[in-house]
């Protein structure tokens, strides 16, 4: 199996479009002036610069910078970028994670003192910002490598950190950004292994550098390694780091493709647009599923082109997943398709989506599931944990496990919002005698649906719903899909769900119509249902 993903690699490799230019800005702080200094940022920066100018980068340097340095080096980076450009940030040093935000810090930040993050906020070099920067300039694909540590210094760790004792917080990348964190959430990126540790750079990018020099390795097959290894190294000496990742990546990186030679596709005439094969988007999202019914779906698309590479491996893979499942039987853990890898980290925004769509459907009013962390999102957030005793922080918004903490609740958990003071009515003033009161909605009783997912699958069945009390309801589910079970909350039209099959978990989210006859869901996996109450 090694072998044939190896191949498609080297097959595919032709068609990764890289920039025509691959910009670097590398920052390494060690010499902080009011902040416990650094051993190994600069040599990081340093081993970081050597490697990425032998992979086609243009590098921007900047060693041990106070903060007028840092703005003036960021402007030059962003002031060289244009669209199609890849662009790279590397940041060794102290960082900070204030309400939500998380700040890198120049050598001549001041200490803080009780009351002062606002003076802090002012002085550092905000992430998002920064990132926000370099979108602008239209380039085409961003990574940003954040070696900075997740515990506060004053405690005299042996990290990289200032503020919170929760660190980093995580962060929404925007699109086509690709952002790494060398330590997780609550955990210390150590500088060193000891004060006797004589290796020339940090735990977390001691293990970076060889990957930068191994080609035919795609980003994210790096950093599945890369993280492993620095939990390794750190557990050497009983230390807890396993580096995140946030993926908002568009298509692959390699910084160096398997043949060892960076390729720059040139851009093509705007009058004769090219033809787009589709059938590489269509294998990507059959992988992404990962059952034999995608995978059949693929390959009956694609029945004509049988000798291609893509149809090829979709039939290895599907053969791997052996034979389809009886429907009601329940796979082993171990053939699970749908089951993540231990530790894998979920999408943050799409977690940050789901956590608002939780907090809606528990009156918590989080307003629209963007997924951005916005002030309503995070009031929301407070207000549930202020009705319910989950032992939750106000920094677990948008984790996993604050998603799951609001999956256990149903019904309106949250204190409606006081509404308007009305106005006065004078005291002749008669009742609207046409006013009729506000049509009152439930889903209980027997609905039938269809669903319409991707690579054209189609499923059928019955969904039978009784009152869970208040406007909670469970129910069961049978069809093509096989049985389930289901618990969902009806506010007012707004409708979400989640559904069980025993060995994957989706959730719904969708809205009832106004005659209460019909409702529209659109379910995690992709599919699109419509349900007809009988």
């Amino acid at each position: 199996m090694r072998i044939i993903i190896l191949c498609f690699t080297l097959i595919l490799t032709p068609f990764v479009a890289y920039a025509e230019k691959r910009l670097a800005l590398v920052i390494g702080n060690d010499s902080y002036a009011e902040v416990n200094s650094l051993q190994k940022a600069r040599a990081d920066a340093t081993a970081v610069t050597d490697a990425l100018k032998t992979k086609g980068f243009t590098v921007t340097t900047v060693l041990d910078a106070e903060r007028r340095e840092m703005n003036k080096k960021i402007s030059e980076f962003t002031g060289q970028l244009e669209p199609g450009d890849t662009a790279m940030v590397f940041y060794a040093g102290h960082g900070v994670e204030i309400d939500g935000e998380n700040y890198l810090l120049p050598t001549d930040i001041a200490a803080p003192a009780s009351g002062e993050k606002d003076f802090i906020k002012s002085e550092s070099i905000a992430l998002s910002g920064l990132l926000d920067r370099i979108r602008a300039t239209g380039a085409r694909t961003t990574l940003a490598i954040i070696d900075a540590c997740r515990d506060n210094p004053f405690k005299g760790s042996t990290g990289r950190s200032i503020g919170g004792t929760r660190g980093l917080g995580r962060i929404n990348a925007p699109e086509g950004t690709f952002v790494i964190f060398s330590a997780g959430a609550g955990q210390t990126a150590l500088d060193r292994l000891s004060d006797e540790d004589s290796a020339k750079n940090s735990v977390f990018t001691r293990m970076l550098l060889p990957r930068l020099q191994t080609p035919g390795i795609e980003l994210r097959e790096m950093m599945s390694g890369l993280r492993r290894d620095v939990r390794d190294l750190a557990r050497t000496v009983g230390h807890e780091q396993f580096p995140a990742y946030y993926d908002e990546l568009l298509g692959q990186f390699f910084f160096i493709p398997a043949g060892g030679a960076i390729i720059a596709i040139a851009p093509q005439p705007t009058t004769a647009a090219q033809p787009v094969d589709p059938i590489r988007a269509d294998f990507e999202l059959a992988r992404s599923i990962d059952t034999r019914e995608a995978y059949d779906a693929f390959i009956e698309r694609y029945a004509a082109r049988s000798d291609e590479f893509t149809v090829q491996m979709a039939v290895q893979l599907r053969d791997e997943l052996g034979a389809a499942t009886p429907a009601g039987t329940k796979p082993s853990a171990s053939a699970s398709p749908t089951q993540k890898p231990a530790g894998e980290p979920l999408d943050s925004r799409a977690v940050l989506r789901q956590t608002q769509e939780r907090l809606n459907a528990l009156g918590c009013d989080a307003g629209a599931a963007d997924g951005i962390m916005g002030s309503r999102t995070r009031a929301a957030f407070r207000r549930f944990l202020s009705a319910t005793d989950t032992g939750l922080g106000a920094d677990d918004l948008g984790t996993a496990h604050g998603l799951q903490a609001l999956k256990q609740h149903l019904g309106r958990v949250c204190k409606a919002q006081p509404a308007p003071p009305k106005p006065a009515v004078s005291a002749t003033a008669t009742p609207d005698a046409s006013a009729k009161p506000a049509p009152q909605y439930s889903i209980a009783g027997s609905w039938s649906w269809s669903a319409s997912c991707p690579l054209g699958l189609k499923a059928s069945g019955t969904t039978r719903y009784r009152s869970g009390g208040g406007n909670a309801f469970t129910g069961s589910i049978s069809g093509s899909a096989g049985p389930a079970t289901v618990r969902g909350v009806l506010n007012g039209r707004s409708y979400s769900a989640t559904e069980d099959y025993g060995w994957v978990r989706n959730t719904s989210t969708g809205t009832l119509s106004q005659d209460g006859r019909t409702l529209s869901t659109l379910v995690s996996n992709g599919c699109r249902v419509t349900a007809r109450k009988n």
